[in-house]
């Protein structure tokens, strides 16, 4: 019984071998493929225009807030202690909506990002796979991302890729 599984273990090593050294390994640089895609200008441009949408928003805040404090300095000594107080609250309270704004225009902004670059990552993903597949390879590994340390320059998909893509 020892001797046959043995066996049956020695015919699943030697197939398990024969079906890795068939199998083809590819990689590409994710990055540099979306960089040479004509649309990420586009899609950049996009994303620099909304970003001084609310920077433009933010600085208008900025002047409001330092228009107050200007005022609010210049009139301390004339003002009695209710109008003080009350244009204290109004610059406390300006400067909580300039926070809770940097807040939402962070996240604002990285949803945009990603709402701009999602089609264009989809494009490239569908290219990688349709010509990994017609090309044979089993495994294609994002060198972009660091992952992975050593690899064959002649399995490099991004000529391929563009190729595909139409880029030169």
């Amino acid at each position: 019984m020892k001797k046959l599984l043995a066996a049956i273990a020695m015919v699943f090593c030697l197939i398990g071998t024969s079906v890795a050294q068939d199998m083809k390994f590819g990689h590409i640089n994710s990055s540099e493929l979306l960089q040479a895609m004509p649309e990420s200008k586009k899609v950049q441009q996009d994303l620099e225009a909304y970003a001084r949408q609310l920077e433009s928003q933010m600085t208008t805040m900025s002047s409001e807030y330092q228009a107050k404090v200007t005022e609010y300095q210049t009139n301390e000594q004339v003002w009695g202690d209710i109008v003080l107080e009350s244009k204290m609250r109004e610059i406390s309270d300006l400067e909580k909506r300039i926070q809770e704004f940097q807040q939402q225009a962070q996240g604002s902004l990285s949803k945009k990002e990603q709402q701009l670059f999602q089609p264009l990552l989809d494009k490239a993903q569908k290219a990688i796979d349709e010509v990994a597949k017609a090309n044979g390879y089993g495994y294609v590994f994002d060198t972009s991302t660091g992952a992975i340390v050593h690899y064959p320059d002649g399995n490099d998909l991004l000529p391929l890729v563009k190729k595909h893509l139409g880029i030169q």
